[in-house]
């Protein structure tokens, strides 16, 4: 399943592996259960696209704190 801009779940999963969060930390994040994530990126459900463009959204807004600077 794609979104308009054509991510996939499995980019989504490959995304979030690649920013070292849990599914716990997107759960937080996003508003959406932890288990609703598990089974989207297991395939075992489909997820709606408002859902991924939710976590999709959530993933970028977590990669760019995590990229900020520390106001140290």
């Amino acid at each position: 399943m794609t979104m308009d801009g054509g991510i996939t779940v499995g980019q989504l999963k490959t995304f979030r592996l690649r920013l070292k969060i849990s599914l716990l930390e997107v759960a937080a994040e996003s508003g959406l259960p932890e288990s609703y994530l598990a089974q989207i990126e297991s395939g075992e459900v489909l997820a709606s696209a408002a859902d991924l463009g939710r976590i999709e959204r959530t993933l970028k807004f977590i990669e760019k704190e995590n990229t900020q600077p520390d106001d140290a």
